[in-house]
């Protein structure tokens, strides 16, 4: 056995020559790291194979009549330690600890003619001096999707009402004229006329789990994703209430659905096509009677604002220019000599071809005039313990928030009309 552990380092040191040799020499990068993980397991080998080549020649010097004892026995005891320590030829599988420890139990078992207790199964698994086990890559961000939150939230005018819990806003709707009186006539009433709006307290939530695993990979940060996409999803949905609320119990008042003491259904536009006279109809149609209000912003869906694309002038040219801002959800629509109005995407309302007759499809007018008092922080939490048992992570957030009109006639809403 001792000749045959020796012929076993002769030939793993000579893998380790040839191993050092192809390094000095290689160009790839692929087979220099074969290479740099094969050669510590040569290295192991070559000191196992020391230590039991020195471990023999030991034992025959401490017990020659050792080497008269049955071969056969001999050689089942050290082919069993030999095979639980090296199973491999180019990448060697180094047996555990404890497996060492049990074959050296087994060899002495052997050796005094006693049955082995536990038999051990050894297993070689052989890999190719050429295979090269390439660890999976993963891409470090993951993609976003498509912006689907409306900035119309961050232009109306957002009031912090810490602790609150309802809000009331007035707003003037006329006052009134002087008038010519005789001598001792009475003076003519000019009293103004006023208004209120309440603003409801409105819980807004969101719930998202994410399993332990992928909280704890390594490639992408998953945890922060959950709680962008908690954030983004009360953002979406007060954005949309901004809009189309129905200014019942728990929810925001809506432009569409604000009440008649502040837009009036009368002051509504109707229009039946988006067409060359479309953008100076509004425009015009907004406001008092002496003024053509400035600062005011059409609020309409993308399939609307297509309308307006498609719009062509008696020349086969466009008519109308859409100039869009950085963030892809607002911009500008401007006609060449006439008027250059803001507007703002809300996919909470219909396109203008969708929605059905006497329907809102947009509005137009100030956004500051839609208040939004907040009456809490918003807050996400996170909870380990509420499925502990099946390794979920539980995300949670809220917030109190309001809305309505403030202001009298501060919108103008649009009306698809086909009699307008």
């Amino acid at each position: 056995m001792l000749k045959k552990l020796k012929v076993m380092l002769a030939k793993a040191e000579e893998r380790k020559a040839t191993l050092i040799q192809k390094s000095e020499k290689s160009e790839d990068v692929a087979e220099l790291r074969s290479i740099q993980s094969e050669l510590p397991e040569v290295n192991q080998e070559i000191k196992d194979l020391e230590e039991l080549i020195s471990e023999e020649e030991a034992r025959a010097a401490a017990d020659p009549a050792a080497t008269s004892d049955s071969e056969e026995r001999k050689a089942l005891a050290e082919e069993a330690r030999a095979i639980g320590t090296f199973t491999g030829n180019s990448q060697t599988l180094a047996a555990s600890q404890e497996q060492v420890r049990m074959i050296d139990t087994q060899a002495e078992q052997l050796r005094n003619n006693r049955p082995i207790e536990v038999p051990f199964e050894a297993r070689a698994t052989t890999i190719a001096s050429g295979d090269l086990v390439v660890e999976t890559k993963y891409k470090r961000t993951l993609a976003p999707q498509f912006n689907d939150v409306s900035s119309l939230i961050d232009r109306v005018k957002a009031s912090p009402m810490q602790g609150g819990n309802a809000y009331t806003a007035g707003f003037e709707i006329s006052h009134g004229e002087a008038g010519e009186t005789t001598e001792t006539g009475d003076y003519a009433d000019v009293d103004p006329t006023f208004g209120y709006v309440d603003v409801g307290k409105v819980k807004i939530t969101a719930y998202s789990e994410i399993t332990d695993e992928a909280v704890n990979l390594p490639n992408v940060d998953y945890r922060q994703k959950v709680i962008d996409a908690v954030n983004k999803s009360i953002r979406k949905r007060i954005t949309k209430q901004i809009l189309i609320g129905a200014g019942t119990a728990n929810t925001f008042t809506g432009i569409f659905n604000a009440p008649t003491n502040v837009i009036p259904t009368a002051s509504d536009l109707d229009i039946a096509d988006i067409d060359a006279n479309t953008l100076d109809s509004i425009v015009l149609n907004y406001g008092g009677d002496e003024d053509v209000e400035g600062a005011a912003t059409l609020i309409i869906n993308k399939a609307t604002l297509t309308n307006f694309a498609k719009v062509r002038s008696t020349d086969g040219k466009k008519l109308y220019k859409i100039t869009m801002d950085s963030q892809g959800n607002s911009g500008t629509i401007s006609s060449e000599g006439s008027w250059n109005v803001p507007f703002v995407l809300n996919s909470a309302v219909g396109g203008f071809d969708a929605v059905v007759e006497d329907a809102y499809f947009g509005a137009y007018g100030k956004l500051e005039t839609y208040e939004m008092p907040i009456f809490s922080q918003l807050t996400i939490q996170e909870s380990k313990d509420f499925k502990f048992k099946s390794g979920q992570i539980a995300y949670r957030g809220s917030i109190w928030a309001g809305g309505n009109v403030t202001s009298y006639k501060g919108f103008m809403r649009l009306k698809k009309n086909a009699v307008a």
